[in-house]
């Protein structure tokens, strides 16, 4: 198997991925990212995560890395130019696992993709013991806006919700994202809101708007990143170490004092 593949990357987990497998060398180009985690990032050519065919294709890559959420039929079109298209991610963690071990095989890093999957299922089994015993949280996880758009169903960020003991408000939507009326986010009781950055980032007016829709509940931006699968998973276990050391000093008694949303 080739190992020199020429390597392009659509979304900012791809990237963290290739850099991750010690594959850095292989990237060609890559999208714009708001926290790079390798200096070779800076030296890179960027390329918009919505380029069409023909510009991506001027790379004359091997491998196009994308989200889930890629358009089909641009996937289609380049595997047609022989291009091997690869999701990051996916709607589960073994679906991710299996994602990120393909891109391994692919570039010829097995071993070190499955060493980021064993990573990151021992952190989540330190995880499991933190959080044992404690209350769950009613939590919805929004991620975009106009229309707000949350996680919602079948979806790799609701089994992570779940791992950490905080319960998807939107779980029983039969998909794997939801555009709720902000009206009704009231009657879902929620208690924490969870503001990502990325892939568009959700600033203080989203939060004092959503807020205004709630009782009280605690809201937190996190990194968007790290919801998407790849290599990213491997510091999930950390992050929602330290978001549990946060949010679960707030109990409902010292929230209902506050006269507005809370943030970190």
């Amino acid at each position: 198997m080739r190992n020199d593949k020429i390597v392009v990357s659509l979304c900012a987990e791809g990237t963290d991925t290739v850099f991750a497998l010690s594959a850095g060398r292989m990237l060609a180009g890559c999208a714009v990212q708001k926290r790079p985690t390798d200096p070779l990032y800076a030296l890179l050519p960027k390329i918009d995560a919505e380029a069409s065919v023909e510009q991506v294709l001027e790379f004359r890559p091997d491998v196009v890395l994308v989200p889930v959420d890629y358009d089909s039929r641009r996937s289609e079109s380049l595997a047609r130019e022989g291009v091997e298209v690869i999701p990051v991610g996916g709607d589960t963690l073994e679906q991710a696992y299996d994602n990120l071990r393909r891109i391994g095989n692919v570039l010829g890093r097995a071993a070190e993709a499955e060493k980021i999957v064993t990573k990151t299922e021992y952190g989540f089994s330190l995880l499991a013991d933190q959080v044992r015993g404690a209350d769950t949280l009613r939590t919805a996880f929004f991620f975009s806006r106009e229309p707000y758009t949350a996680a919602a169903g079948r979806s790799l960020a609701s089994e992570l919700l779940r791992r950490n003991r905080l319960e998807n408000v939107y779980g029983d939507v039969p998909r794997s994202s939801a555009c709720p009326d902000l009206s009704t986010l009231r009657l879902t009781d929620v208690q924490l809101v969870l503001l990502a950055d990325y892939p568009q980032e959700l600033t203080d007016e989203d939060a004092i708007r959503i807020g205004n829709h709630t009782e009280h509940a605690l809201t937190v931006f996190v990194p968007g990143e790290l919801w998407r699968g790849g290599a990213p998973l491997a510091r999930l276990p950390e992050f929602f170490r330290r978001l549990n050391e946060k949010i679960r000093r707030f109990s409902d008694d010292n929230l209902a004092e506050r006269d507005k949303p809370t943030y970190f």
